[in-house]
């Protein structure tokens, strides 16, 4: 895999990976797929991202805004 590749060629371990989440605007098209973010008081869908420390892209998962995080 070209993440663990890279890591070797930068003598580098995996050791850390940091968590993000936002909420994106929805669109006309999302219809009922799209839940409220009452925290951001924003239609849409939420996006929890995983990187490591290189900056790579580990993990995406997208849920409608409405659910909570902590759930994940």
């Amino acid at each position: 895999d070209l993440n663990e590749l890279q890591r070797v060629l930068l003598g580098r371990t995996p050791s850390v990976a940091v968590l993000d989440g936002r909420t994106l605007q929805s669109t006309p098209e999302s219809g009922h797929q799209a839940g409220y973010d009452g925290a951001k008081k924003r239609k849409g869908s939420k996006a929890h991202i995983a990187v490591d420390t290189l900056g790579q892209l580990l993990s995406v998962v997208i849920t409608p805004a409405n659910e909570q995080e902590r759930a994940q």
